[in-house]
C-alpha cells in the first residue's frame, strides 16, 4: 500500500517523525491526556499515521525507508551515552539488583509461555521455529530475531516477515498496557511500596544545570565519539569471541559507563543537557517504532499468530505479577523490566525516565543488553526442543 508521503521523500518523513516526537513531549507537559505518557502519545500518533497510509510503514512492506533506517542506525547509539553521563556504577550495582531479578523472571515467563502457546496454537510445520524466533525477540530484541531466524534457516519462510509485523503490533499494544498498569488499583496488593530511595523526581535532577550551547556541543561530541568507538571495536570483539551478534550497543554502553565513572565531576555540568537531548532522540526512535506497526500484514496471517503472542505475554506478565509479591518488587521495577524484555532497552530506558525513575535508566539499558546476549541462545534452544 502506497502512502501519501513516499519513503523517498526524506525530509517529509523526517518531519513527521520529529512531529510525532514533539507532539508526545508537548502533550506530556501540557497534560492534555491526563496521566498518559508522552511516549505513548508519540507511538500511537505515528502508528495511526502509518496505518491510515499517511506515512510509510516501517516493516512488512519489503521496502526500506531511509529515514527510519537512519534513526535506527544513529539515534540509539548516540542517545545511550547521552542518557548515561550521570551514571554511577556503584549506585547501579547497589540499586539495580531487583530490576535484574525482575528481568530474569520475565524471561522465564516468556519461555514458559512459548511452550504453552506451542501446544495450544497450531502454526503449522514450522511452529517450533516460529516459537524460537518469537522467544528470541521477546527475551532480547530484533537483533536476536534476525540471528535466530538465520541460524534456523527460517528467514526465507513466509511466516518470518509476518511475524515481524505481528511482533511490532503486539509489542506496541503491550507497551500501552504497561503504561496503564500503575492506574490498575486492583493490582496494588502485588506491589511493594515505593521508598524514597527508589523514586526520583525529574525536577530534582534537571534544575541543577541549565542547557547551554557549549554543553550541547560537548555532550553531542562525547556521545558521537563513544558511539564511534563502540561501532569500531564491535567487529573485533565479535571475531574474538566468535559471534555474529551485533555487540556495538553493548560496547557503547560499557564505554559510556567507564567514562561516566572515571570523570563524574567533569560530566556533572552536562547532565541536564545530555539527558534532555538523549531523551528527545529516544522519542524520535519510538515514533519510528510506532510506524513499524503494519496492521495489513497482521490481518493477512489471521488470529493464530496474534493469539500465540498473547498467550506468551500473559504468562510473562503473570510470572512478574506473582513474583512481585514474593520478591517485594514495586510497580515501576515490574513494568520497566517487562519493557526491557518485550521491547528492549530503547523502550525501557525512556519509559523509566518518563515515569520519574531516572535511576532505573541505566539498569534498564543493562538488563536489555543482557537480553541481547541470551536471546538467540534461548530462541534456538526452544526451536530445537520443539522440532
Amino acid at each position: 500500500m502506497n502512502s501519501i508521503i513516499q519513503a523517498d521523500q526524506h525530509f517529509l518523513v523526517l518531519t513527521m517523525v520529529f512531529a510525532a516526537a514533539a507532539f508526545g513531549i508537548w502533550s506530556e507537559h501540557k497534560k492534555w491526556f491526563g496521566k498518559v505518557s508522552g511516549i505513548l502519545v508519540t507511538m500511537i500518533s505515528m502508528s495511526i499515521l502509518a496505518m491510515v497510509g499517511f506515512v510509510p510503514v516501517g516493516s512488512g512492506t519489503g521496502a526500506s525507508v531511509a529515514v527510519y533506517d537512519m534513526v535506527f542506525d544513529y539515534f540509539i547509539p548516540i542517545s545511550i551515552p547521552l542518557l548515561l553521563f550521570s551514571s554511577n556504577i556503584v549506585k547501579i550495582i547497589r540499586e539495580s539488583g531487583k530490576l535484574m531479578l525482575a528481568f530474569i523472571i520475565g524471561a522465564i515467563g516468556v519461555v514458559v509461555g512459548c511452550f504453552v502457546a506451542y501446544f495450544i496454537i497450531d502454526l503449522g510445520d514450522d511452529a517450533g521455529n516460529t516459537a524460537g524466533v518469537i522467544a528470541a525477540t521477546l527475551v532480547g530484541g530484533s537483533i536476536n530475531f534476525v540471528a535466530t531466524g538465520e541460524t534456523l534457516n527460517f528467514s526465507t519462510n513466509p511466516y518470518f516477515s509476518a511475524t515481524i509485523a505481528v511482533d511490532n503490533f503486539v509489542a506496541n499494544l503491550y507497551v500501552l498496557f504497561l503504561f496503564l498498569v500503575p492506574a490498575l488499583t486492583f493490582l496494588n496488593r502485588f506491589w511493594a511500596k515505593k521508598t524514597e530511595k527508589t523514586e526520583v523526581q525529574p525536577d530534582e535532577e534537571f534544575v541543577q544545570s541549565p542547557v547551554t550551547m557549549e554543553r550541547i556541543a560537548v555532550s553531542v561530541f562525547l556521545a558521537v565519539g563513544l558511539a564511534a568507538a563502540g561501532q569500531w571495536l564491535a567487529p573485533y570483539l565479535q571475531q574474538w569471541i566468535g559471534t555474529d551478534l551485533n555487540l556495538s550497543i553493548l560496547l557503547i554502553t560499557v564505554l559510556s559507563l567507564i567514562v561516566a565513572n572515571l570523570i563524574p565531576s567533569k560530566l556533572k555540568p552536562l547532565e541536564t543537557t545530555s539527558f534532555t537531548i538523549g531523551l528527545w532522540m529516544m522519542y524520535a526512535f519510538l515514533a519510528v517504532i510506532g510506524a513499524s506497526t503494519n496492521i495489513y500484514e497482521v490481518l493477512k496471517v489471521g488470529p493464530s499468530l496474534l493469539l500465540f503472542y498473547m498467550i506468551i505475554m500473559v504468562f510473562h506478565f503473570l510470572f512478574l505479577l506473582f513474583s512481585a509479591r514474593l520478591f517485594k518488587l514495586n510497580v515501576y521495577e515490574v513494568i520497566v523490566s517487562s519493557a526491557a524484555n518485550i521491547m528492549g532497552p530503547s523502550v525501557a530506558a525512556p519509559m523509566a525516565a518518563s515515569l520519574g525513575q531516572k535511576r532505573m535508566v541505566t539498569p534498564a539499558i543493562l538488563v536489555g543488553i543482557l537480553g541481547y546476549v541470551i536471546g538467540t541462545f534461548i530462541g534456538v534452544s526452544i526451536a530445537l526442543a520443539l522440532t
